[in-house]
């Protein structure tokens, strides 16, 4: 029997005899924030998220809490790597054993279940749900939650409390996690982890390879038709433009690359041995589990540097000392860019950087993210631009923090330099003498003179300014933005029906000529006129000449 007095199926495995003792280590700082935050969260909401990046220990810090807790526990996983991770964690922090309710195995007698949700689905859950009741569901990689398989397990368990673990809150699918988790305990920006010191800093370099030209790729679910990409990306100019990237920038880095598909994994490895003999392996989600154990076990031992893989890598793949990262999957999902980034971001001996190799070309309208993304926070589109043309300039690419703090004091200079030539410009033209009025010369009404213009008292704006001033317009006194709009208006109104300027009607006027509604051409001739008679009126004769000229006369 089992704890909860059910039937124990004959597939039942019993969980691992004995636990070791609970492991007494420091926690960092933001971590028992994290931990204070989350029992905050969890007395007040039903569900709670914890967004840690990638290498800063989000797991340790779940079994933590888990540990204070002490009641029943749920972890869900998706995938086999996660399910080992979460048990070895949580019994290393807890000092509990924990069991595993996956395919032929059975959870029972412990207080903690890892379980795959691939599993716990139809009757399986049913039957799980007799056996076991948690308190408490930690749902790792939470991102995936919003998905159906997710939400039927939660549904099953409506008065346990959640806890959700992700390194990429903002799913590419447009998903809203909202839909989950109804507060969000702690949040801790890659950018923060790298200044603190708990990850290492991001080199970035972006390589050109022509061949990759993506025009012709539509988008699927907020990111790029993985089918579409592939065919672009498995051309064989672009495999070699990928491995001759790798080879020439990695140095000596262990390195993991990200592709398209699984033959395109394959394909780029067996590349790459051609040109540097056993130095890549290539795995993917088919690859059989122990084959792929081994491919990972020798890549982290340091058999062999290139590790090309689709589908495997991206989430519960721990090697601090990868120090190279190529993305050959270009996207414009900043969560699976963060999540691919992360692998090479956690900080080990003699480990001075991670360097991230964006492989570029034509991206036509599609707005790829690459390594300056993940670090924006604060920054605005502007300076993430800019930063990214100054990664595209630096030989052996920068620091993606060092480009974005350029960019910035770069775009505050220039901002700096544009206010004061605006502020020289509204000096210039609004201190000029006033010589006529412009509204006159228009013989339009100001709108200074309506009883309801106070509403429209707003100053016009630097931009109305400086258009005024280019149609040579004088400014009014303490010129409104409706005084602006209306001369801006007038002036661009005869413009586009082809009339004369503001400055032929005020030139003209002197000479006693009504220009109001005379075509551009007559009054440029008229003018011309006049300054061949050294300023002085034309004969009537000659400006019913010119003007009958216009005419057709």
């Amino acid at each position: 029997m089992s704890a909860t007095g059910a039937t124990l199926s004959l597939f039942d495995r019993p969980a691992r005899i004995a636990a070791p003792e609970p492991l007494r280590m420091t926690m960092r700082p933001y971590q028992d924030e994290a931990i204070a935050r989350i029992h905050a969260c969890l007395g007040e909401h039903q569900s709670t998220l914890l967004v840690l990046p990638t290498g800063t220990g989000k797991t340790r810090t779940a079994a933590t809490y888990v540990r204070q807790h002490g009641g029943r526990v749920l972890w869900l996983a998706h995938r086999q790597e996660l399910i080992e991770q979460g048990r070895e964690s949580l019994e290393d922090v807890t000092g509990q054993a924990v069991s595993i309710e996956k395919a032929d195995q059975y959870a029972r007698g412990t207080k903690v279940v890892v379980a795959s949700v691939q599993t716990l689905r139809g009757d399986r859950l049913s039957t799980f749900r007799d056996r076991f009741s948690p308190d408490l569901i930690v749902t790792d990689e939470a991102h995936h939650a919003p998905s159906a398989s997710y939400r039927a397990i939660y549904d099953a368990f409506p008065g346990a409390r959640h806890l959700g673990l992700t390194a990429t809150p903002d799913r590419h699918d447009e998903k809203a996690m909202g839909l989950v988790f109804d507060s969000v305990a702690f949040v801790y920006e890659i950018r923060d982890a790298i200044k603190d010191g708990w990850l290492c800093p991001i080199r970035a370099l972006q390589v050109e390879v022509a061949a990759i030209d993506l025009r012709s790729v539509g988008t699927v679910a907020g990111d790029l038709n993985q089918g579409e990409l592939d065919a672009i990306m498995s051309a064989e100019e672009a495999l070699h433009g990928v491995v001759g990237a790798a080879l020439e920038h990695a140095g000596d880095r262990r390195t993991i690359i990200f592709t398209t598909s699984v033959e395109n994994a394959h394909r780029l490895a067996e590349i790459c041995n051609r040109y540097r003999k056993d130095s890549a392996r290539a795995v993917d989600g088919g690859t059989d589990p122990r084959a792929r154990a081994t491919v990972l076990r020798d890549h982290k031992a340091g058999a062999y540097q290139f590790l090309f893989n689709v589908g495997v890598l991206t989430e519960g793949y721990d090697d601090p000392a990868i120090s190279c990262v190529v993305m050959a999957r270009p996207t414009e999902s900043r969560s699976l860019y963060a999540q691919c980034a992360g692998r090479g971001l956690r900080i080990a001996p003699g480990k001075v950087d991670c360097l991230l190799v964006d492989l570029v070309g034509n991206a036509g309208k599609h707005s790829l993210v690459t390594a300056t993304d993940i670090l924006a926070g604060k920054y605005d589109d502007e300076t993430l631009a800019l930063a990214k043309e100054k990664v595209a300039d630096a030989d052996g690419g920068m620091l993606a923090d060092e480009a974005l703090e350029a960019a910035a004091r770069e775009l505050e200079h220039r901002r700096q330099i544009e206010a004061a030539r605006r502020a020289a410009l509204k000096g210039k033209v609004r201190t000029r003498v006033q010589e006529v009025d412009p509204f006159g010369i228009f013989r339009v009404k100001d709108p200074s003179t309506d009883e309801w213009s106070e509403r429209y008292a707003t100053p016009a704006s630097d931009k109305q300014i400086s258009a005024l001033s280019r149609f040579k317009i004088p400014i009014p006194e303490n010129c409104t933005k409706a005084q602006a709009s209306k001369l801006l208006s007038t002036a661009i109104g005869r413009r586009e029906h082809g009339l004369c300027t503001f400055g032929h009607m005020k030139f003209l006027g002197k000479y006693g000529i009504d220009a109001l509604n005379m075509p551009f051409e007559t009054a440029g001739r008229i003018c011309g006129a006049i300054f061949k008679n050294g300023y002085k009126a034309i004969p009537r004769a000659e400006l019913a000449t010119l003007m009958g000229r216009e005419a057709g006369l």
